[in-house]
């Protein structure tokens, strides 16, 4: 089993990652490009590593306990690289094949896995130079962003069949889990000497047509988080509200919240609250965050009452819309694309002006917040059609809920803290999203009572 976050995993991985000074500046944090591949859905960070340096991509994956890259012959050549020996204190934290055994000067064998297929094979510890920048956000603030060489720790796997399922381009795959020594979060904490601390930023997406591909940012080592409000032209970080962090006992790389309920338009979906809370023998149940997922899924019963309180706003809607009389459209629905089963007409679906005078459209509440994500309830499947963007995960799913790509915008992961940051949504946002429909006129939704 792999070896969990400690202050002694401090004390013998610190030298290893200071290959040189650290910038006086390191504080601020640093940033790498998000890809999402347009037809995995998957989204990967882009690393300039090895010698000569060489761009790669790895798909994220929040549970994994360690990066890990493709060596099968010809796919990764580096001078740099160098094989982590079995013996070594940094081997000792990796998770390794049962039946491996350690001669001196042997080198370390670990397991890789793939989180598309789950499959998992044998590899090698080895560590390569990574060239890293500071936190471009910055520099509005603290000045002029640094470059900065850094030795990590990767998987490598020479089986190319790992790769199955993985997004087209991708070199291997980022592990990101809240309690691995060797996941990325915790060896740049270590090298940078800053707090574990990761963010997604999903929602400032830019999308390149060229490459069939959208753009995002993940930062490491905290904020600031500065973004440009294009409808002020002015810069700003951005406001996060804060839930905490649960472990799953049998998931423990996993990023668990506390969903309490979820409300549709101010309804309660009404949920069975066994499912709602982690099992602590089987590990079954709750609510995770996955963006290998594109979109929300729920487990079967949660989902068909969403569905069904969905329907029954739209229905209010109409009644209220009527008593209106003016040449405000009813909402109308249309035949469902799969793998959705509620989908309208894109010009009658009313579009978010203000967010303080009607309920959210979708929520997830917890003891003492709410997650508002009115700007990411719906997605636009094809011209002219908008579907309901949650999924139905089965019925006995090993997680109830799993908050998807599509429903996140922007989150922080203050694994230091054991805490979730999100944004409350942001009608500039919605104007700028690459996720939100561009056509359609925006209406002030009527007063809707039952």
């Amino acid at each position: 089993m792999a070896s969990y976050f400690s202050l002694s995993v401090i004390r013998f991985l610190l030298p290893f990652f200071l290959i040189s000074q650290l910038p006086s500046s390191s504080s601020r944090g640093i940033v790498f490009q998000l890809e999402r591949d347009s037809s995995t859905l998957q989204y990967m960070i882009r690393i300039n590593q090895g010698t000569p340096l060489t761009a790669v991509k790895l798909v994220v994956d929040l549970g994994g306990t360690l990066p890990w890259i493709l060596c099968h012959r010809g796919a990764y050549n580096s001078s740099s690289i160098r094989p982590v020996k079995c013996t070594s204190q940094l081997c000792s934290t990796a998770s390794k094949p049962v039946n491996s055994t350690c001669i001196f000067k042997n080198d370390c064998s670990i397991y890789t896995n793939n989180p598309v297929t789950n499959s998992v094979v044998r590899g090698e510890l080895v560590s390569d130079l990574v060239n890293v920048l500071s936190n471009e956000d910055s520099n509005v603030t603290l000045g002029t962003p640094f470059a900065s060489l850094r030795r990590c720790a990767f998987g490598c796997a020479t089986t190319v069949n790992i790769s199955g399922g993985l997004a087209n381009g991708a070199n291997g795959v980022a592990g990101l889990g809240r309690s691995s020594a060797l996941s990325f979060v915790t060896q740049f904490a270590v090298g940078f000497r800053f707090s574990r601390i990761f963010a997604l930023d999903l929602h400032d997406n830019i999308q390149d047509d060229k490459l069939n591909q959208t753009r995002g940012k993940i930062y490491f080592g905290g904020g600031p988080y500065i973004h440009y409000l294009y409808g002020y032209e002015d810069w700003a970080d951005r406001v996060l509200t804060y839930t905490p962090l649960l472990i799953n006992p049998k998931s423990k790389e996993e990023y668990f919240i506390d969903v309490k309920s979820i409300k549709v338009h101010g309804d309660t979906v009404p949920i069975n609250k066994k499912l709602l809370s982690i099992n602590k023998k089987t590990g079954m149940g709750g609510t995770k965050i996955d963006i290998q997922i594109p979109y929300t899924t729920l487990q079967t019963s949660i989902y068909e009452a969403f569905i069904k309180a969905y329907t029954r706003w739209v229905e209010r809607y109409n009644s209220a819309n009527a008593k209106v009389r003016d040449s405000t459209p009813n909402i109308t629905m249309v035949t469902p694309v799969a793998p959705f089963t509620a989908c309208y007409n894109s010009s009658t679906m009313p579009l978010v002006t203000e967010f303080n005078s009607v309920p959210p459209g979708v929520a997830f509440i917890f003891h003492h917040s709410v997650w508002n994500i009115s700007l990411y309830d719906l997605v636009r499947v094809k011209k002219g059609v908008d579907c309901v963007g949650f999924v139905d995960g089965g019925s006995k799913p090993k997680t109830s809920i799993v908050i998807g790509a599509r429903q996140i915008g922007f989150l922080e992961f203050d694994i230091s803290r054991s805490r979730l940051g999100f944004e409350q949504p942001n009608i500039i946002d919605y104007e700028v999203c690459y996720w939100c429909p561009p056509d359609g006129r925006p209406i002030e939704p009527p007063n809707i009572k039952d």
